[in-house]
């Protein structure tokens, strides 16, 4: 073969063997890649992105509670960690107990109305010390003054009764719970189905420390609060 030729053809392989590299090189990688670019400018360098991890937003605060009770609601600040204590430990910013022994409901909501609460919550354990009236009109009448005596927007929450005495305090739990179906922003604190009846002192009515202690912490569940 001339030399000229020769040439030629080594120049002619030298190209192919260049071209066949450059054609393999632009194969596509086996490891996946995800890049992100912008279409603003064509000179504007792909950015790669990593996925972003976002977390779940925590539930809010409970801003406030206020609690009105009767000699009950004094046994649960006397045993164990107090309601109190109990409220702002899971972490409610304002809490207000208010109990009295002996207190009727229309006194405890009379204390309500005092309050002129706002916002937050509201849990009402009232109701034992209108039994002996037998008067559960009364009683129902006075759970509407209560939630007359609060915005729309407060959350009211009644604790049922749990008593074993002479007189069944049945039409008054069933009471709370007609006036429940009747207010939106009212709802029942199920106590009597929650209570065992070895937490009841001898009079039938008061609680031993073991339940005063289960009854707060069934408030705080009953709040959705740990």
């Amino acid at each position: 073969m001339p030399t000229k030729q020769k040439s030629a053809f080594k120049f002619f392989s030298f190209l192919c063997f260049t071209l066949s590299v450059l054609l393999s090189s632009c194969g596509g990688s086996e490891s996946p890649l995800e890049v992100h670019g912008e279409s603003t400018t064509p000179e504007s360098t792909p950015i790669i992105k990593q996925a972003e991890v976002v977390s779940k937003p925590s539930k809010p605060p409970l801003l406030s509670v206020v609690v009105i009770g009767d000699s009950l609601t004094v046994g649960s600040e006397m045993y164990g960690v107090s309601l109190t204590r109990s409220l702002l430990n899971a972490g409610v910013l304002d809490v207000i107990v208010s109990a009295e022994n002996g207190r009727t409901t229309s006194e405890g909501v009379g204390k309500l109305e005092d309050s002129m609460v706002v916002d937050g919550a509201v849990v009402i354990a009232l109701g034992t010390n209108d039994v002996a009236t037998a008067d559960p009109n009364f009683f129902g009448s006075q759970i509407d003054r209560a939630v007359a005596a609060v915005p729309e927007t407060v959350k009211i929450f009644w604790l049922n009764l749990y008593t074993d005495q002479w007189i069944s305090d049945d039409a008054y739990n069933a009471k709370i719970i007609e006036k429940a179906n009747a207010h939106p922003n009212l709802s029942v604190m199920d106590f009597e189905s929650f209570a065992s009846p070895s937490w009841l002192e001898e009079d039938g009515v008061h609680l031993t420390p073991d339940g005063y202690i289960q009854r707060t912490r069934f408030i705080l569940q009953e709040l959705g609060l740990n």
